[in-house]
Formats: C-alpha cells, structure tokens, sequence
C-alpha cells in the first residue's frame, strides 16, 4: 500500500510541475494567436457608384498598407444587403445607414442579432429628384407618380417606403426597384416621374445624373422635403439636413439655385461580435487618423471628432472600438482570449484545486503512516518512566542521584522536542500537548520521590544526632 501512495504522490509531482511549467508556454502561444490579424478581410461596401464604395476602398488600402491585410470589397445593393452579409458571416464589416434594420423589421419581419457599430463616418442625405415638368410639384402630390426607390433591401428603398407612407402615398404611386446608376438613362426614357436616391452628398454617381442633356436641358430636378422637423420627431433615426448651394455644379442644370431641405441618415461602418477585437481596434484608430478622414472625404467626422462618430449608432458599440474610445476600460487581456478560454480556464483552475487536495491528503496519508516525530521523545520518557519506578522503593537506599539524573534527562528530551516545533506546530498539534503534559507528570513525580529521598536523609541525621546526645548523658 505504501508503495501504491509513493507512486501517486510522485506522478502527482510530476503533474504539478508540468503544469507549472507548460501551462505559461501554452498561454503565451495560444494568446500570440490571438493577437494575429487575418490576412484577408471583407468589407461589404455597395455599388460601384457610391459613396460606400470610396469610403470602403480607401479603408482598404490604408488597412493594406498600414498592416499587411488584403481586403476585398464586395459589391451590394445597399445597406440592407450590407447588414445581411454581415449578420451571415459573408462580410467581416459593412457599410450601414442608420434606420435600416428597424425598417426591415417593420416591414420584413427580420430580426438581425449579434451586430455592433465600429462608428458614424458621414450623413448619406435623401435626394428627391423629379422630372424637370414635374419640378414644381410637391412630394405630397405625386399621386400616380412612377417613383424610383433604388435596389431591393437598400437603403434608398427603406427610407423611400417609409417617406411615402408618411404622406400616405405608398398605395398611390408605382415603386420601382432599379439600381442608382440606371436611374439618369430612365428620366432620359420617361420611364420614371421621380427617383429616391439616399447617397452621401458626394457620392459620384450624383454629379453624373445633375449631368444635363446635350441641348442643355436637365434630365432631373432635385427638390426639397417638407415638414422635415416632424418627420425627423417621428422617425428617430432622421436628421435634418440642408444641401447648401453650389455643393453641385451651378453651371449644370439640374442643380439647385439655393438652399435644399431634405433629410439625413447617419452612414456607420458595422461589423459582428465575432470579429477579432484586435482587427476593430485598428480599424478604429485609421477612422480616426485625421489624414484618413481627409483622403476618404469624412469631413464631418473629420469635424465632428468623436462626438460625431459615437452618436446615433444603431447597434452597441464593438468591445475594440470601446477600448479606442475609452482606452481605461481596455482590459489587460484580448477579450476574445478571454472569452474563448473560459472553459478551459475552468478547467485548469478546477485541475489545480483537484491537484492542491490530492497532495494535501497524500501528504497527510504519509505523515499519518509514518513514525510521527515525537515518537522518539515519547519513547525515552516511557523508559524513564519505567526505570524511575524501581527507585525509592525503601527507606534502605538513597536514589537522589539518580533521580535528579532523571530528572535531568527529561528536562533535556523537553527542551530538544520543543526544538523541532514551530510556534503553530505547537498551538495546534495535540500530539505536543500530551508529550509536553507527559514530561510534567513524570517531572512532578520524580521531584516528588527527590523530596522523600531528602527527607528521609533528614530525619535520618536527626535521629542519629539524638541518639548520640543520650549516649553521652
């Protein structure tokens, strides 16, 4: 049996001391992975058109260039496609417009989950443009109009609906899905009256439809959008907007002569919760590199700062553009390393309370197995004890010597034992007690038998005195 607990107490040893050594090697390199960027991403961008697409590619080549990634741009219709690739896993970030999952919801029924925003990069502003004999008519007058509401599930389209319905024109006019780029050639074919497009305000695919035909006469008109403060109070993701003039070309003409109000959506770069927080962290710091913001035209962001990118982001902010924005809460460790290693850190916590119990009891198992310290000690006072019993034992014989040798002998085994003890060996071990107990009973007994001895020498001399005195008398 003695030799089965040495087995286990060594392989326990053992154990102990590969975790303590492999265990920091396994850490260090499973954390370095952790930190490891991909080496190629996806950013779900939009049509090649698009103020998407320019902000989308200048992100890539600063990520390429910066730190080594390939990024592949992937073309979509729109901001509902974007959150879909993204929600899917078919994109790693996308370019969003704020209101666009709420509106999904509200008419589709989708419910997209597990989305965070990285922050708000620019205004896509809402473009009403109208046939030239159409230019003085109010949106709230449209009734029978052919209405160009862009892609399916793009952002043009959601808010397109949602405006519509707030004049109470959805069943009153003709939608027609049609990407922003054939939208010039159907004014030019009279197959539409009016046309949404929701587009950053320099998006390029707006200078080419404020283009005039070759007599010089417009192809479109851009109008404005009443009641624009109710309708931003109503909808909570729409903002006021004013289109200044000259933003477009005043020799074109299409382009408006003074001041537009229209309406506004924030475009936000989302991502999922997936992602690496490492890769967002990076991402984070080049939006808000001021000389990235200048070469990809973020100007209100390059404005606004940080204020303007925090506000109005549909989804909770991505743990690595948390530790950008408030660098105190950045934890010491990644947090994906934290998160997929829980498990395993249970594990290994539990592994090393099973070890730290194991050993106790072998521990324990082998003191209790073996001679106990004191046993020695207690062995010679049993001797003493034993031999002390032959001595006094008449008044014939004087034992003080070897008493008080005994005596001694048990003073030194005290001394020697209490030695071999720490102060909370001593308070604690029962075992002590008793042996400490031992030596002052046999102590007391042995001074006990020293004391008659002495007496009895005593009175002997007293005895012998007297009977001389009466001799001489």
């Amino acid at each position: 049996m003695r030799d089965t607990y040495s087995i286990i107490w060594l392989v326990a040893k053992w154990l102990f001391v590969v975790l303590v050594v492999g265990l920091p090697i396994v850490f260090t390199q499973w954390y370095r992975q952790y930190l490891k960027l991909p080496e190629t991403i996806t950013i779900a961008s939009g049509t090649e058109s698009g103020q998407y697409r320019w902000v989308a590619e200048e992100l890539g080549r600063e990520l390429t260039h910066r730190y080594g990634i390939k990024v592949s741009q992937l073309t979509t219709e729109g901001s509902g496609e974007n959150a879909l690739k993204v929600y899917r896993g078919k994109a790693d970030i996308a370019l969003y417009q704020r209101g666009t999952v709420e509106l999904q919801q509200d008419q589709d029924g989708l419910v997209l989950g597990r989305l965070t925003s990285i922050g708000s990069l620019y205004s896509e502003v809402v473009h009403l443009v109208v046939d030239p004999d159409h230019a003085d008519t109010p949106i709230s007058d449209m009734q029978e109009f052919k209405i160009a509401v862009g892609p399916k599930r793009s952002g043009t389209e959601l808010v397109a609906k949602y405006l519509l319905d707030q004049f109470h024109l959805t069943e009153q006019v003709e939608l027609i899905n049609m990407p922003l780029h054939e939208i010039r050639g159907a004014f030019l074919r009279d197959e539409i009256d009016a046309a949404f497009i929701t587009a950053g305000v320099q998006a390029p695919l707006l200078e080419h439809l404020m283009k005039p035909e070759e007599d010089g006469s417009a192809v479109c008109v851009l109008t404005p959008i009443p009641f624009t403060d109710a309708i931003c109070h109503k909808s909570g993701f729409l903002e006021t907007y004013v289109i200044p003039q000259g933003m477009y070309d005043q020799s074109q003409a299409g382009a408006p002569s003074e001041p537009i109000t229209t309406l506004a959506a924030r475009a936000q770069l989302i991502t999922s919760q997936s992602v690496s927080t490492r890769l967002i962290e990076l991402i984070t710091t080049v939006l808000n590199d001021p000389e990235f913001q200048r070469r990809a035209r973020l100007n209100e962001l390059l404005q606004g700062g940080e204020v303007f990118a925090l506000e109005g982001l549909d989804f909770p902010l991505h743990p690595g553009s948390q530790h950008i924005y408030e660098p105190q809460l950045k934890p010491l460790l990644n947090v994906d390393f934290v998160e997929a290693t829980e498990g395993i850190r249970s594990f290994v916590v539990s592994l090393l309370i099973a070890a730290f119990f194991l050993v106790k009891w072998i521990r324990d198992y082998r003191n209790r197995s073996q001679e106990h310290k004191l046993d020695h000690y207690i062995k010679k006072l049993l001797v003493i004890e034993h031999d002390q019993k032959f001595l006094d034992q008449n008044d014939q014989t004087d034992d003080r010597k070897r008493l008080q040798d005994m005596l001694d002998d048990v003073t030194d085994l005290r001394q020697q034992a209490m030695k071999e003890f720490t102060a909370h060996e001593i308070n604690s071990d029962q075992a002590i007690a008793c042996f400490v107990s031992m030596c002052h009973s046999l102590s007391d007994k042995i001074n006990a038998k020293i004391s008659r001895q002495r007496l009895d020498a005593r009175l002997k001399q007293f005895a012998s005195q007297i009977e001389k005195s009466a001799t001489i008398k």
